[in-house]
């Protein structure tokens, strides 16, 4: 019977035939026109016809650039409903209030919520992204992990892409993928801004505690640099102190914390990664005899709760969080049901003025 089929048809189930025998699994590559078209005998259009047809079934995906792909298999064409989210952290800070708003506008589109926690660990990333690969889910949201680092992990999202399960990025992404569907805040810009209130409000040795291993920290020091640079102002390399995930909950302890002191209290503003480490550093100084803001100005990011139970109410960028959620539910809603190729988006950050920065608030272009 097969002999009266067309030759596409014949190609075309041949390579059925070859998926369905494990000989190919989702994501592995397929060999090009050429080399199917003299492996088999047929002509380049025979090839072609018979790729079209297996990608318009689902089985196969087309990247220009890159290659033919095996997608999910034969049934690959159904959807399971679920969109995979990975994050850093789950409980704490602001993470539950971006998971709440990726959740309502999944649920709203009729979509379940299938949940990743890497706690910033590439090795805990690559499990789940293997485990909701092997489970199948339309789409991820994810929060990059280490994200100012390289990533071993990024050919498996090559993999996803190859598959046609597109993927939103929220807080960073990765630079080896330089097609990334991003939502971020403009932390550069934030950054920049940080250092002009401060200077503003007559500080003049400014100091800083960044975070070294992701992306959002990088960014707000390359903007406090500029804005120092900016308005005339050296930068003091030594007023500059950098921490990673690692370090987080030992870097006001013992001599990490003595050290931190000795550095800062010679500053009289600095600016904090966010509001959990204005707030680590507002309780040292003060323990130490230094007030806040008359000695000694401090700056943050992301005006989470935090910033209001401090002992001195920290003066922050504003985090929309809900909104950032809903920003990549919305787009990776649009991905999976329109196939379209979604913008980055950058977010502005409002600077809310409390208390830990002295003098009257500088108007800015985030306000």
């Amino acid at each position: 019977m097969e002999k009266n089929l067309p030759k596409y048809a014949i190609l075309a189930n041949a390579i059925r035939e070859q998926i369905a025998s494990g000989a190919f699994q989702a994501g592995d590559r397929l060999a090009s026109e050429n080399e199917l078209s003299e492996k088999y005998g047929f002509s380049r259009q025979t090839v072609r016809q018979a790729l079209g047809t297996l990608e318009r079934e689902g089985i196969l995906v087309r990247r220009r650039g890159s290659g033919t792909y095996i997608a999910r298999g034969i049934s690959s064409s159904a959807k399971s409903g679920t969109i995979g989210v990975i994050t850093t952290y789950i409980s704490d800070y602001i993470f539950p209030v971006i998971t709440r708003g990726i959740e309502e506008v999944l649920s709203a589109h009729g979509y379940r919520l299938t949940l990743g926690v890497t706690k910033n660990r590439v090795e805990t990333e690559r499990q789940i992204l293997q485990s909701m690969l092997e489970n199948g889910v339309d789409g991820l949201i994810v929060e990059g992990t280490k994200t100012a680092l390289p990533n071993p992990n990024i050919s498996l999202y090559q993999k996803l892409e190859s598959m046609g399960i597109p993927c939103v990025f929220f807080n960073g992404y990765y630079r080896e993928l330089p097609s990334s569907v991003y939502v971020v805040t403009d932390d550069r810009q934030c950054g920049n801004l940080a250092s002009r209130v401060l200077l503003h409000a007559g500080c003049r040795n400014l100091g800083g505690i960044f975070k070294s291993d992701d992306m959002q920290g990088h960014q707000r020091y390359a903007g406090f640099a500029q804005g120092l640079m900016d308005c005339g102002q050296e930068i003091n390399d030594d007023a500059v102190i950098w921490y990673s995930t690692g370090d987080r909950d030992t870097l006001f302890d013992g001599e990490s914390r003595e050290r931190i002191f000795r550095t800062l209290s010679r500053c009289d503003g600095v600016v904090c990664y966010n509001d959990q480490i204005a707030y680590r550093l507002i309780e040292l100084l003060q323990q130490k005899g230094k007030r806040i803001p008359e000695e000694i100005s401090v700056i943050s990011f992301d005006n989470s709760s935090i910033s209001q139970y401090s002992p001195v109410k920290i003066t922050s960028f504003h985090h929309p969080k809900e909104q950032m959620g809903r920003e990549a539910a919305g787009k990776i809603i649009r991905m999976i049901e329109h196939q379209s190729r979604e913008k980055p988006l950058t977010m502005p950050m409002k600077l809310v003025w409390k208390e830990s920065v002295r003098g009257a608030p500088l108007q800015t272009h985030s306000d």
